[in-house]
């Protein structure tokens, strides 16, 4: 009795690796099928496409993206999977140097040990520093922050400059005029076309902050979830766009802003279907996380 149970324990042991495998099949059967459904679906869709912090997440799943966001690799990659351009949050250290990371503090994603935050520190401290997304992700990377004059020299090097959003990242307010003249001193110095730029913020005494040191520059308010609200800022100041959560708006509020003539930029989308629903809203440009599935669906 007892050797049959042990032959059946045997066997039940055998079957585990079949079943990842028939699994792990199945998995790839279901995507790939997937993928055909949403291929092309909007190939006469007019519409952006930009990497989202370049296009990385630390997504555990759909599809599994281990990069951390505004990194390198993910920048690249963004761009290899046919990204028109990317967005990235920009931070401004101490001393005057634009870095790109996407958190308030380095602790939430990095190796730096304290809640600091970037504007209170020297760019010798912050770039180079390793970024850090705990397990599974730390096994397939090795990225660093990097400062935004990496990436425009890394576009410098393309035939046609990409289109540029850069989601203006700051905790300072006595800072904002420092942030905007030395921001676009340095896409001065790289000649990068105004018409290829947006610059993104939640804050409105922000954006005007640009406005006063280059008054043609695209300025868009981040909406934060309240569309309303958000609207009436942009009619007040004169903005030029709204930026929000595909989640967090319907069909007709993007019809509304694009009928009182302004951009409407919408962001994430990881999943397929969520990708698909924010290009059948038309708006202007999608910030998307799957750069790769949002370009199948439009070719």
């Amino acid at each position: 009795m007892m050797h049959a149970v042990k032959q059946a324990k045997k066997r039940r042991l055998k079957l585990i690796p079949k079943l990842v495998l028939l699994l792990a099949g199945l998995g790839v059967l279901v995507l790939s099928g997937l993928h055909l459904y949403y291929a092309s679906r909007h190939k006469d869709a007019e519409v952006l496409l930009l990497g989202h912090a370049g296009s990385a997440f630390f997504s555990p799943l759909n599809p599994f993206n281990p990069l951390p966001p505004n990194s390198r690799t993910s920048i690249v990659k963004a761009m290899e999977d046919g990204a028109d351009g990317l967005e990235v949050d920009v931070q401004l250290t101490k001393d005057g140097v634009p870095v790109l990371y996407h958190d308030v503090t380095l602790v939430s994603m990095t190796v730096w040990p304290e809640p600091d935050t970037i504007d209170n520190m020297q760019a010798a401290e912050v770039v180079g520093l390793a970024y850090k997304g705990g397990f599974p992700y730390d096994l397939f990377h090795d990225e660093k922050i990097i400062k935004l004059e990496e990436l425009l020299q890394l576009f410098s090097s393309y035939p046609e400059k990409p289109y540029l959003h850069i989601d203006l990242r700051n905790h300072d307010a006595s800072r904002y005029a420092y942030y905007a003249e030395t921001l676009l001193a340095l896409l001065h110095q790289y000649n990068y076309p105004l018409q290829k730029l947006a610059f993104i913020s939640p804050n409105p005494d922000f954006l005007d902050a640009f406005r006063e040191v280059e008054p043609d520059a695209v300025l868009i308010i981040d909406t934060g979830g309240n569309y309303e609200q958000a609207m009436q800022t942009v009619l007040a100041h004169g903005f030029q766009g709204i930026c929000a959560n595909g989640r967090d708006v319907s069909p007709e509020q993007v019809r509304e802003a694009k009928q009182k003539g302004l951009l409407v930029v919408l962001f994430g989308g990881k999943s397929n279907s969520r990708i698909s629903k924010m290009i059948a809203m038309e708006p202007d440009a999608i910030q998307v996380n799957d750069v790769a599935a949002m370009r199948r669906m439009l070719d």
